[in-house]
């Protein structure tokens, strides 16, 4: 018995040894006789990721260095109180985020609440100072808001644009004046349609927005997307999916606040669907077009396909016509009708080349003004 037991143990061990062998053998193999390069590549490749990511880290923290001093908070006013613990504004309660634009006090947020007369808000600066209100101005085109407070010496950040924006970019927004998320973009002309009303746009809107790849927080409304460079290149304007409304659209409203404290849109007076951007339609709808915007009303909601004693009434538009060209201008899933609009001025005239029934029409429309 002892005999048989002795032999298991030597064919146990012979075999142990046989695989350690095997493995030490590899190792010696790998070192020895497989090319040097394998592992000095391996290494140079470890090496190179390390400083991508240390480079990429410091541009991150350099972007939130640069954009945090200029992060406002936005929270409804409180009552006033006897009880100094309830009047303290807490991150919970916060409704958006802002940013200064000016040193003197204007900044820039999303969303139409915050226009709302009904409601009283104030703004807190990086330096726990609280402002209320002293102006608001709406932009409708954007839902943009842009408020007056009389504060001095505030942090102001770069503008940036959407132009060089690519597919996969890390970008930050802030969580609060001191913390950021970091995302990453996800689509640069993203239009929500989730049901068929979505579909249904105004000459005077904007629908083209970022996209980014997570969800972002409701108090997180309004906070400005930064990229790398310390840029601002748009604001926070949805949360599930997180979208952004780019700055290009908005810039140039913001200086007609600074130079008139107004803002001034050109005004056309369409609601349409983007033929590019809404593939099933039939022919008969459609006039055989991919391309284009197909001049439509909604009885549902009693949205006019042409708004009355506008621009494109005066010029006899109608339902079912659909514009293919602004000046020289095609309408294409590149750029939509609401955007070529937005490059011209109130005053202005601008030929429409139009299809009515398969037979393409130009009316000469002269656009006015949308305040």
């Amino acid at each position: 018995m002892e005999t048989k037991y002795s032999s298991l143990k030597i064919i146990i061990l012979t075999v142990i040894f046989g695989l350690g062998a095997g493995v030490v053998g590899q190792m010696l193999a790998a070192v020895y006789f497989l090319p040097q390069e394998i592992f000095i590549s391996s290494e140079e490749n470890r090496v190179k990721q390390i400083a991508i990511q240390t480079a990429e880290n410091e541009k991150i923290l350099e972007a939130e260095r640069a954009i945090s001093p200029a992060v406002l908070e936005i929270y409804l006013q409180k009552p006033t109180s006897h009880d100094p613990q309830n009047q303290i504004y807490l991150q919970k309660n916060r409704v958006a985020l802002g940013t200064a634009l000016t040193s003197d006090g204007w900044l820039v947020s999303y969303g139409a609440n915050l226009a709302d007369p009904k409601n009283n808000f104030v703004i807190l600066t990086a330096d726990q100072k609280i402002f209320s209100p002293k102006k608001i101005i709406f932009d409708e085109a954007t839902e943009t808001v842009f408020i007056k407070i009389d504060a001095e010496n505030l942090a102001v950040p770069k503008l940036g644009t959407t132009e060089n924006l690519s597919l996969g970019e890390n970008v930050l927004i802030p969580e609060s004046k001191q913390s950021f998320k970091t995302f990453q973009i996800a689509d640069l002309a993203y239009e929500k349609a989730n049901e068929p009303r979505d579909l249904l746009k105004s000459s005077e809107k904007f629908y083209k927005l970022i996209l980014l790849d997570q969800n972002a927080d409701a108090a997180e409304i309004g906070a400005p997307l930064g990229n790398l460079s310390g840029e601002i290149t748009g604001l926070i304007s949805g949360i599930s999916p997180a979208t952004v409304m780019p700055i290009d659209f908005w810039r140039n409203a913001f200086l007609d606040v600074l130079k008139e404290e107004k803002i001034t849109r050109s005004f056309l007076g369409v609601h349409y669907i983007n033929l590019s951007r809404a593939p099933g339609i039939s022919d008969a709808f459609s006039q055989g077009k991919t391309s284009g915007a197909l001049i439509w009303s909604d009885k549902n909601s009693k949205t006019s396909g042409v708004i009355r004693n506008s621009p494109a009434a005066v010029a006899l538009l109608r339902d079912g016509d659909i514009i293919l060209k602004i000046n020289r201008d095609e309408l294409n899933q590149k750029i939509d009708l609401s955007e070529i609009i937005s490059e011209y001025s109130s005053g202005e005239k601008i030929q429409i080349t139009f299809s009515r029934n398969g037979e393409e029409k130009t009316a000469d429309v002269t656009l006015g003004e949308k305040l």
